[in-house]
């Protein structure tokens, strides 16, 4: 089973992200962690508001460094929704 996390960075739609993927049977974990966003197949940033703001919540988790090791190294499969797909 593929493991799928959503990022929390407090500027997401994310319940209705996880909420859909739900109603078809997907098993997603809804994380700020680095080690759950490290250990994902895929992940998926959903984003609301203002990117400025958005980059510091990011920054603030200490979670930049993550998605770049994540996506650009390792290679990993993202969905950025919105704002984003703009991060």
């Amino acid at each position: 089973m593929q493991n799928i996390v959503i990022i929390d960075y407090g500027m997401g739609n994310i319940h209705s992200v996880k909420k859909q993927l739900e109603r078809f049977d997907v098993t997603v974990v809804v994380s700020s962690q680095s080690e759950e966003i490290l250990s994902a197949d895929k992940i998926i940033l959903p984003g609301v508001g203002h990117f400025g703001k958005a980059m510091e919540h990011l920054a603030q988790l200490n979670l930049i460094e993550v998605l770049n090791e994540a996506v650009l190294v390792q290679k990993k499969p993202i969905l950025g929704i919105c704002l984003g797909m703009q991060l």
